[in-house]
């Protein structure tokens, strides 16, 4: 079936709405050629009013990439190891899903050798109070972050590896993640460069992240955390910044080298959030 793409660009340095696509038909080779063309290059899309079943967004986010299956899969939706829950929702007192998923600026499982190329997640339950929509979602472009740097901090940052940690004790998380010591054998510090290279564009972007960034290769203690503080605060500026308010039936997807991102908590239980979340594998980061 043939689709026409329709791309609708925010304001913003990221994010655009696709029109014309109906995630639950067959989406052809060109129709799906021209959605991954606005992707590489937007960073951020979102596909509104889809109503999909847990199978067909596995098999949409498929196209991308291999599957991955996320460090905390206890909370995969039942039958379905490559579909996580990100859910505040309770029974009997206990989280059904992930709750804390994405309460702290981060690039996804940054911490992993292979950080994902993209994650993909389809609102189910949006939380809002009196009509209005809670729970937005901000994204920041590493890529124009990178871009205003001075031709000096380019050249000093230029060759730079940053060390990434699994279980930093500083994630800036509102509370801090239990973590199992077998989940935390798993993940062994990994090192990343501090500008890494974007595998489809080319462009640079920025890849550290305050918290949970822990040293640089070569650089004085000192001297990295104060550089990988500054570079995080500079990503998150507002002129870099992408705000998405959801809506239930939103497909929405973004970039993990291009982009790094928050899910606000301006909502408590019993407002009730739950979105289906998957992850496709990328590169190593270069």
């Amino acid at each position: 079936m043939t689709q026409g793409v329709v791309v609708e660009k925010s304001a913003a340095p990221v994010g655009v709405e696709i029109k014309g696509v109906d995630l639950s038909q067959d989406i052809s080779p060109k129709t799906f050629c021209d959605i991954e063309s606005a992707f590489n290059e937007h960073s951020v899309i979102v596909f509104r009013d889809q109503t999909i079943t847990p199978e067909q967004q596995l098999a949409f986010s498929d196209r991308f990439g291999a599957l991955e299956i996320n460090a905390f899969s206890k909370y995969a939706l039942p039958n379905h190891p490559g579909i996580l829950k990100v859910s505040n929702i309770k029974e009997n007192g206990v989280d059904i899903g992930f709750s804390d998923a994405g309460s702290h600026w981060h690039s996804d499982m940054s911490y992993t050798a292979h950080p994902p190329r993209c994650t993909i997640l389809h609102a189910i339950e949006v939380p809002s109070s009196n009509g209005v929509i809670l729970g937005d979602t901000l994204f920041a472009s590493t890529g124009a972050a990178y871009d205003s740097l001075s031709d000096s901090l380019k050249s000093r940052i230029e060759g730079r590896v940053a060390v990434h940690q699994f279980s930093a004790k500083e994630r800036g998380v509102k509370a801090p993640l239990k973590l199992s010591q077998a989940q935390i054998d798993k993940h062994p510090d990994v090192r990343h460069p501090v500008a890494r290279t974007h595998p489809y564009t080319g462009r640079k972007c920025l890849y550290v992240r305050q918290g949970e960034c822990v040293a640089i290769d070569g650089m004085a203690d000192e001297e990295a955390i104060a550089l990988i503080k500054y570079l995080s605060d500079l990503c998150v500026e507002e002129r870099f910044i992408y705000r998405h308010k959801w809506r239930v039936g939103d497909v929405l997807m973004w970039d993990n080298c291009a982009l790094q991102h928050i899910a606000l908590r301006d909502y408590e239980w019993p407002q009730r959030r739950m979105m289906h979340r998957t992850t496709v594998g990328g590169d190593v980061p270069v």
